[in-house]
């Protein structure tokens, strides 16, 4: 199959890989029509945002879509150059802008508001060229170990990303998920050094997890956490697994969105302070996507994504908050992660 017949059809899509495996899958739904299901009981590929209350829950119904699956082998890489990002050009006003946040952020938290918050921003990112089937490729090479994705609607735009993220899996009467968090660049030859800020983050998302979980399912074990790598990143993982009753899926999944990964704790008063802060719409960053079946399905935290734009792409990277957090050093981290998106699709960045 030729990537490119996807966009002529003008058809929505979504191509995507599942960690560690060999296997590309594309779904492509056989009208134009934007089809919705905020209560998650139609069976098929949701795209959802970070706010229900924003944005709708896309999803592409399995009764309504063609579905094919290929080895990511049998797709060449040409090495022809089809991605031409231009330079980050980052100004001073806009590094002041995001740590003035991040300093109000940690007002909010060191007078007992808020525990943990997620502050995140979107960096523009011109281009003269780039070609998404390329990229998306591209990126499957690259992260291996990550939910690889290519999602596109005529009426909602393009989305790219790789996430490292699991929010959900299930099979028949058991259920997956991960505690992602903490995030620090990795040296070459140099072992990761964990600080106290990035473990304590980790220890808030892995409590809320099993607390939530504890309700809704039987058997709940949490495993050791550990190190992983994506890319030039490590971060912090805790696998925890469960036994649930299948007709509660929606309620597990619903109760899970947002973790304090991506939003902060509580909740929603981390949602309000996130709404006053940011000054900007996240629209489907941190927001989640998969598939959903009567009895099985995985879903993943929409995190490394990118908006696909004319002439443009919207990075988006955030860091999570705490009392002990330092402005300069969380600017750094989003800047940090940005460059390292840009250098998976640009070889001279």
């Amino acid at each position: 199959m030729k990537l490119d017949s996807l966009i002529q059809t003008r058809l929505p899509f979504v191509i995507y890989k599942k960690p560690n495996s060999g296997k590309l899958h594309i779904i492509q739904q056989n009208s134009t029509e934007l089809l919705t299901d905020k209560n998650f009981q139609t069976e098929g590929f949701y795209f959802a945002p970070f706010d229900f209350k924003k944005h709708p829950v896309i999803v592409f119904p399995e009764k309504n879509s063609k579905k094919e699956t290929y080895f990511i082998r049998n797709f060449s890489m040409p090495d022809t150059g089809k991605i031409k990002l231009k330079n980050l050009q980052i100004n001073k006003q806009e590094a002041e802008k995001h740590q003035n946040k991040i300093a109000k952020a940690i007002k909010f938290i060191q007078r007992g508001e808020i525990e943990k918050v997620i502050i995140s921003r979107k960096q523009e990112i011109p281009y003269d060229d780039f070609d998404i089937f390329y990229a998306v490729l591209k990126l499957m090479q690259n992260y291996e170990h990550s939910f690889v994705y290519l999602w596109h609607h005529p009426q909602k735009g393009t989305w790219l990303g790789a996430t490292p993220e699991l929010l959900l899996e299930y099979y028949h009467k058991q259920i997956k998920t991960v505690a992602l968090a903490g995030t620090l660049p990795v040296k070459k030859n140099e072992p990761v050094s964990w600080e106290n800020k990035e473990i304590k983050e980790q220890e808030i998302v892995t409590n809320y997890i099993t607390e939530k979980l504890q309700i809704l399912t039987n058997k709940l074990k949490v495993g050791k956490t550990h190190t992983i790598y994506q890319g030039n990143l490590a971060h912090l993982k805790t696998e925890i697994t469960a036994e649930f009753a299948p007709e509660n899926i929606n309620q597990i999944l619903l109760s899970l969105h947002p973790t304090p990964a991506v939003c902060g704790i509580p909740v929603e008063k981390a949602k309000h302070i996130i709404d006053k802060i940011e000054n900007y719409d996240r629209k489907y960053y941190t927001g989640f996507l998969g598939y959903k079946k009567q009895k099985e399905g995985f879903f993943y935290v929409n995190l490394r994504s990118t908006e696909v734009l004319p002439n443009k792409l919207l990075i988006f990277v955030g860091g999570g908050i705490l009392a002990n957090s330092q402005k300069n050093k969380e600017w750094e981290e989003t800047l940090q992660k940005s460059k390292i998106i840009m250098s998976l699709f640009n070889k001279n960045i």
